[in-house]
């Protein structure tokens, strides 16, 4: 028996979601994966996809916040000539407790942290990883990191 296409691969909540879902695509550097935004277009199956960019040099991305925004604009144009609805939020502040925020408050059921060209749980990314998936716990929300070593859209 085939598996579902629809459904995301791992396990827990992750594994149970299906197209059709709020879905964050969070960015906090200079490029936006092909992986990341695939992820995201396929688990949103037809409902807006916010786009979520960090500005915060301490934490996560060390880029500069104009070079974020960029980045986040590149996202944007990729979903929508994938035939995916965007949406925009910037963030400041410390990143887990933006990215909790702004999924609680749009009703998000997947977070994809786009890590493109990284191992998943590489030291700069793997606290505030771990602090979300923390913050997340027990909400319904899977957080899921994308990593996608073949590169991506990078914002100039």
């Amino acid at each position: 028996m085939q598996a579902d296409p629809r459904k995301a691969a791992g396990p827990g909540a992750a594994g149970n979601m299906r197209a059709g879902n709020p879905v964050l695509l969070v960015i906090a550097g200079s490029v936006v994966s092909h992986s990341a935004i695939s992820r995201a277009a396929k688990l949103a199956g037809g409902t807006a996809v916010t786009v979520v960019g960090l500005e915060s040099k301490s934490h996560w991305g060390d880029e500069d916040p104009e070079q974020v925004r960029r980045t986040v604009a590149l996202a944007l144009s990729a979903l929508e000539n994938a035939g995916v609805a965007a949406k925009v939020r910037i963030v400041t502040g410390p990143p887990a407790l933006a990215v909790a925020r702004v999924a609680r408050s749009s009703g998000a059921r997947v977070v994809i942290l786009d890590q493109p060209g990284t191992a998943a749980g590489h030291s700069s990314g793997g606290g505030f990883v771990a602090e979300l998936r923390r913050r997340m716990h027990g909400s319904g929300v899977a957080v899921l990191t994308e990593t996608d070593r073949r590169g991506g859209w990078m914002s100039a």
